[in-house]
């Protein structure tokens, strides 16, 4: 996208205060920043080649259940017109959808600089998140699983066939997977990108807000609690396993985490690769440098960087 002509177009469908909107990032969805009689609120859209419409309503049902229910998170906002969801069409790309979130309270907090007790609140919010979703009934719009991410994953693959490690991995996945146990309180709706970047901290609270469900499908419950210290993981050091080790003591006084689950760590940051490469394959299928912006040039560079790193784990070692 080469201008804010979309941005442009959604925000009408909001209240605003007028020259407010701000570009704000871009990966898989594109986020603006605007301001509503001086309140920050955060406008986010997507092409609808890359969500569909119920996909982002079950994502706001999930969301308003949490909020319903006491949970810190975020609201959506309704348009001018009563809607969650609106939807605009660009002559150049087709249609697109858009949602407008509040601000979320708190701050970022990261990794180096949290304290035990912040590490203890991040992972009781993990925690109580993952106890409301034992209990959640979706409506009309179900999110999908993580079958139906590995079905995403087979189709990207396909058409790209030089990508042999990436299948080889892929079926792998899908037999461990298959045999894991998937017992009532193991598996249910899941953020699926609880890092510190999609939460900030209310010193007044103690507690944790999230933001960013878009990501959210059935999963085991351990797969949450995996990515969400993964970046700490590969850092293996004292203070990084001393900020685990706390944040599993707040998980684990909400909701239980075995031994066996936490083995399975490991398989679950597989998955977790394995999904990332596929959705940036498609992210950059038929990407053209030439009249592209800086920032979107840059950020192709730069996944195409991790999908680099990824594919070369899935070489045959070298004897």
């Amino acid at each position: 996208m080469e201008n804010d002509t979309v941005a442009k177009q959604f925000i009408r469908h909001w209240e605003h205060d007028a020259q407010t909107l701000k570009f704000w990032r871009a990966s898989s969805n594109f986020v603006y920043t605007f301001e509503r009689d001086g309140i920050r609120q955060f406008l986010r859209f997507v092409h609808e080649e890359d969500n569909a419409i119920d996909r982002i309503q079950s994502e706001l049902d999930f969301m308003l259940y949490l909020i319903g229910h006491g949970y810190p998170t975020v609201s959506p906002i309704r348009s001018a017109d009563g809607n969650w969801i609106e939807a605009v069409q660009s002559e150049e790309d087709g249609r697109y959808y858009g949602v407008v979130f509040e601000q979320a309270r708190g701050s970022y907090v990261s990794l180096d600089q949290m304290t035990d007790r912040q590490a203890e609140a991040w992972g009781a919010a993990l925690g109580c998140l993952h106890r409301l979703s034992e209990s959640y009934v979706p409506g009309d719009t179900i999110r999908g699983n993580w079958q139906d991410a590995l079905t995403f994953i087979s189709s990207i693959l396909d058409r790209h066939p030089r990508e042999v490690g990436a299948r080889q991995e892929l079926a792998r996945l899908r037999e461990r997977l298959s045999a894991l146990p998937a017992d009532a309180g193991k598996i249910g709706l899941i953020h699926y990108d609880f890092e510190t970047d999609n939460v900030f901290y209310e010193a007044e609270g103690s507690r944790f807000y999230a933001i960013d469900f878009d990501d959210a499908m059935y999963h085991w419950y351990a797969m949450d609690v995996a990515a969400a210290v993964s970046d700490l993981a590969e850092q293996d050091d004292a203070d990084a396993r001393r900020t685990i080790d706390h944040f599993l003591t707040g998980y684990r006084s909400v909701k239980t985490l075995d031994e066996y689950e936490m083995r399975q760590f490991a398989l679950f940051q597989r998955f977790a690769d394995l999904y990332r490469f596929a959705r940036i394959l498609r992210s950059v299928e038929g990407f053209d440098a030439s009249g592209s912006p800086a920032w979107a040039i840059a950020l192709m560079n730069k996944l195409l960087g991790i999908n680099a790193r990824i594919r070369e784990g899935y070489r045959p070692k070298q004897v």
